[in-house]
């Protein structure tokens, strides 16, 4: 297997404040992949055997993070859960969060028990450039459509959702 996602999940105190989270920044799993791309074959290996997606896990309450800043193998995933607070994200722009978050995330990578994972640290560390950020932006807007246009309502061969 190959590591393909690289994840972010927010899980704060309340329903409305994880929705509001997940909408305007899970689309960076999908832009990152494209980071990925050029260091496809180091993300192989047996140590990822059945495994694809690393995963950030931001959790508020400490009971729902299980075995908190420890990495874990779980079914297809790794996965990190770090109990934080998360209420200062809301204040700032999705992608002031994406720019601060990637390098927090690519320290924890770097200290990952597998070669594929701390490889990925160093793609997370790079500061996002101009480029990164106009081709990033689109994907942080919600709702978006597919491949991150930023319009629920546009389907593949330009016609409309309805």
């Amino acid at each position: 297997m190959t590591i393909t996602s690289v994840r972010i999940y927010y899980y704060p105190r309340g329903e409305r404040r994880e929705r509001k989270l997940t909408g305007s920044h899970w689309g960076f799993a999908e832009w990152f992949e494209r980071r990925l791309k050029p260091i496809r074959e180091q993300l192989r290996g047996p140590e990822v055997k059945g495994v694809n997606i690393v995963n950030l896990m931001l959790r508020e309450e400490p009971a729902h993070a299980p075995r908190p800043n420890e990495w874990l193998p779980l079914l297809n995933t790794f996965e990190f859960s770090f109990v934080c607070d998360l209420r200062p994200l809301e204040a700032a722009s999705p992608m002031e969060n994406i720019a601060k978050l990637m390098p927090f995330y690519a320290v924890i990578a770097e200290q990952a028990p597998w070669p594929q994972v701390r490889t990925i640290s160093a793609v997370l560390a790079q500061p996002l450039t101009e480029e990164d950020r106009r081709t990033l932006r689109p994907f942080l807007q919600w709702p978006r459509g597919i491949g991150g246009e930023g319009y629920l309502g546009r389907l593949p061969g330009g016609a409309n959702a309805g």
